[in-house]
């Protein structure tokens, strides 16, 4: 038996646009009972992130072109789908990316790898209502030769800040050559980036404004009322 563990590195909640980041781990326990023969092998596994749209049937009628649709596939126990079972329809999914073919893991043995994926900034926001929901996950899926697939899901909520729509990465850095000298914090600054901006924009529109920043209105509004 493989134990699988996944860790969201920076924790369950993204801003769309951000980079998600997720280190998945498979161990193969030690027992008492365990021997060279005891080895486990993994054929391979994925990762693919999903958002799923559910609406309550009582409570909202939607389009024909929008009900919910059978995948052909759904049975099939082999094939990769990450929203194999779960209610509602799939809005939005990100190719699914392979973490290995052919594992081999001897007892007490550990391996782990890491899967990044960049949220879409125009990705819907995480809800749970009454009447409708939108949930993330990510999905993780594996199988054993002659074995169906397994998967394991990492729920995980998605925030929108519409000021982000238009947000690139200047062009400076999109041209500058890599360098593999860079230390793990250097390279974490330019993926903060994206959340320096959110931070900025969040700060403009909730900061106290100065009086004279409106100007005109200011004067307008202490202006005696006439007497007719």
């Amino acid at each position: 038996m493989i134990e699988v563990m996944a860790k969201l590195v920076r924790g369950p909640v993204f801003l769309a646009g951000e980079v998600l980041e997720c280190l998945v781990t498979f161990t193969n326990p030690l027992s008492a009972a365990s021997t060279s023969a005891s080895s486990e092998t993994l054929a391979w596994a994925s990762a693919q992130i999903h958002c799923q749209f559910h609406a309550s049937e009582s409570r909202v009628q939607l389009p024909a072109s929008e009900e919910p649709r059978q995948d052909v596939q759904a049975e099939n126990e082999t094939v990769f789908i990450p929203n194999r079972g779960e209610r509602g329809q799939c809005i939005l999914s990100t190719p699914p990316k392979i973490l290995f073919c052919d594992l081999r893991l001897d007892p007490g043995e550990t391996k782990s790898y890491s899967y990044s994926e960049t949220l879409p900034l125009a990705a819907p926001p995480s809800f749970r209502g009454q009447s409708v929901k939108y949930v993330y996950k990510l999905t993780i899926g594996c199988q054993r030769v002659n074995c169906p697939i397994q998967l394991l899901r990492v729920p995980f909520r998605v925030l929108l800040l519409h000021a982000l729509q238009g947000f690139q990465i200047p062009q400076d850095d999109e041209v500058a050559p890599s360098n593999p000298f860079l230390n793990d914090d250097e390279v974490g600054k330019k993926d903060s980036r994206l959340l320096d901006s959110a931070v900025e924009i969040l700060m403009a529109s909730t900061s106290r404004r100065n009086l004279r920043e409106y100007g005109g209105c200011n004067m307008l509004l202490r202006c005696p009322a006439l007497d007719y």
